[in-house]
């Protein structure tokens, strides 16, 4: 294996004569192993955030019954029982309507009742590849679980194995069966529901025949090959080498694996911001959506139960149900962002997305102008008022506060209906890579900040623990975020959370294992920020470069911030 002008030796001097070898080349290290749950934790919009609920709505010009009622949860048969509405279509602007408001507390006996119905099973896709991300065939692997069931097998082709079905979640150990017999590779606890499971050697085994190689000496010092290939040639010196081409080596001491495509924005997010790349990609493969293990640039939060109500009701009523989907939240992109936090961003001052949209065109400094489009001026300093604005249309400039109140990005969707084209094409720079990793990394430099001067104590923290409140912040939003942190949320609003992530089932088998809908969620919120911010798969199998940063868990990490609170 080479690494510069350094190699590990096959032989001890070059031979002529052909030789059969079939050996292991890597690093001595231990086997990586990433966990990666479908159902990822839902960014909620604030009609569901962690705030007191809202109990009337106003309505504002072009609403409808259906819009306010998938704004605030809730149906449109229940609205017009609800404000004893004679025509669904009719409704103006001004009119105060009555929201139903959920009821959080429930008798034990309805607790257990949910609780009985909820499904705890976990399944499990499992996949075994060697250093350079190729399919581990015919490998013999065991499979344990803290209750003793045993499943040994062999990989196929693509390196899986059939899935590992558990009644519930406990602790799983991996076992493979390598060249120095039988060695536990993986020990973890999975989450409820779906996961796959990748498991990557440090060693890539090469199988050949040394023989004289025609090729002139040194030839395979100045070609540049693909990453994870494995290729043979002469050194300088003239001897025969195989040679893996590997991402490690590097000077971050960062490995992306199967998402190596993201490597630039990941390193220019990183020198943009001091903080390391492995913080940066643990967080961003806790937020996105992956398919098979890459992080999935297009993902949108979409409610999988309302979105099978909805199209099976489209079916009974004769209509076609495809392309009918139900979103969850506003939230896009790989870290997914809201579109109102994605216009934040682009108004403040400093941002990787103020920057480019000034680049752009799209974002300038303008004159205000009244409702006769007349430039305003100062009262006493006789100035024209100048204000920060964005281009939502050729020559059409509007404030932040003019388009959020004018209903532009209003809705339970990426795309809001009433955004104007160029608003849109600028929400949809959400599913570019650059801009959604530089957006985040802002986004967590900002709530750190704010953090810091509320006197939470981030400056002590490393980059690995900075990681763990980047994703509590950018889950909670920051204000709730605090909450979080001072341990003030209360039942209702817990429960509200809860429900909206796990359902009300599992939300109610939480609280009867747990004793309420606060303790529920935090060990729930906690438990996924502990199992997938994890930087150890980030790193490189040695560290050569930089020294590796690691993180207690999030309880830890919140008592080390505490200090003077506000």
């Amino acid at each position: 294996m080479a690494r510069e002008d350094r190699y590990v030796t096959i032989f001890p001097e070059a031979d002529v004569t052909p030789r059969k070898f079939d050996g292991l080349l890597g690093w001595s290290a231990d086997w990586r192993c990433v966990v990666d749950p479908h159902e990822k934790p839902l960014t909620l919009d604030s009609t569901v955030s962690l705030n007191p609920s809202a109990t009337e709505v106003t309505v504002q010009f072009g609403d409808s019954l259906s819009e306010i009622a998938q704004e605030h949860g809730c149906t449109v048969k229940e609205l017009v029982k609800l404000n004893h509405l004679r025509n669904p279509s009719l409704i103006f602007p001004g009119q105060v309507l009555k929201l139903p408001v959920r009821q959080y507390r429930m008798s034990q006996t309805e607790i257990d009742t949910l609780a009985a119905q909820a499904d705890t099973s976990c399944t499990l896709s499992f996949a075994f590849e060697d250093l350079i991300e190729k399919p581990l065939q015919r490998f013999k692997v065991r499979i344990e679980s803290a209750a003793g069931d045993v499943l040994e097998s062999v990989t196929d082709e693509l390196g899986r194995i059939q899935d590992y079905v558990m009644a519930k979640a406990e602790e799983i150990r991996v076992f493979v069966n390598g060249a120095h017999g039988i060695k536990e590779v993986a020990r973890f606890i999975p989450s409820e529901g779906k996961s796959d499971i990748r498991l990557t050697s440090p060693k890539v085994r090469v199988k050949g025949v040394t023989q004289p190689i025609k090729d002139r000496a040194g030839r395979i010092d100045l070609d540049k090959h693909p990453v994870n290939t494995v290729v043979s040639g002469r050194d300088s010196k003239g001897n025969p080498v195989i040679q893996i081409n590997h991402t490690c080596p590097n000077r971050y001491d960062l490995q992306l694996g199967a998402n190596l495509c993201y490597w630039d924005q990941i390193i220019a997010a990183s020198e943009r911001s001091g903080i390391i790349p492995q913080s940066i990609a643990a967080v961003i493969n806790a937020e996105s959506a992956q398919i098979k293990g890459v992080w999935n640039k297009d993902s949108v939060a979409i409610s999988r139960e309302k979105t099978k109500a909805a199209k099976a009701l489209k079916e009974k009523q004769g209509e076609s149900a495809e392309g009918v989907v139900v979103y969850a939240s506003s939230a896009a992109g790989m870290t997914q962002f809201f579109n109102a936090t994605w216009l934040d961003e682009t108004f403040r001052e400093g941002t990787y997305l103020n920057e480019q949209a000034r680049v752009r065109g799209v974002r300038a400094d303008k004159p205000k102008r009244d409702a006769l489009n007349n430039i305003e001026y100062h009262p006493k300093t006789h100035q024209q008022i100048i204000l920060p604005m964005f281009e939502i249309s050729p020559d059409i400039w509007w404030t932040k506060e003019q388009i959020i109140d004018n209903r532009l990005l209003r809705g339970v969707t990426p795309y809001p209906p009433h955004a104007t084209k160029a608003l849109q094409a600028w929400l949809n720079l959400r599913f570019e890579p650059e801009f959604i990793i530089m957006a985040a990394v802002d986004y967590g430099l900002y709530n750190l900040a704010k953090l810091q001067a509320a006197g939470y104590n981030v400056e002590s923290l490393n980059d690995a623990e900075k990681a763990k409140i980047f994703y509590l912040t950018h889950h909670l939003g920051l204000g709730d975020a605090k909450r979080f942190i001072r341990k003030t949320i209360t039942e209702e609003n817990a429960h509200k959370l809860l429900v909206a992530q796990v359902g009300a089932k599992k939300a109610a088998k939480s609280v009867k294992g747990y004793g309420s809908y606060v303790q529920g969620h935090r060990v729930w919120l906690s438990d996924y920020i502990n199992n997938n911010i994890n930087l150890q798969n980030f790193y490189c199998p040695k560290i050569e470069f930089t020294k590796k940063q690691a993180s207690g868990g999030l309880e830890v990490v919140i008592e080390k911030i505490k200090g003077d609170t506000k």
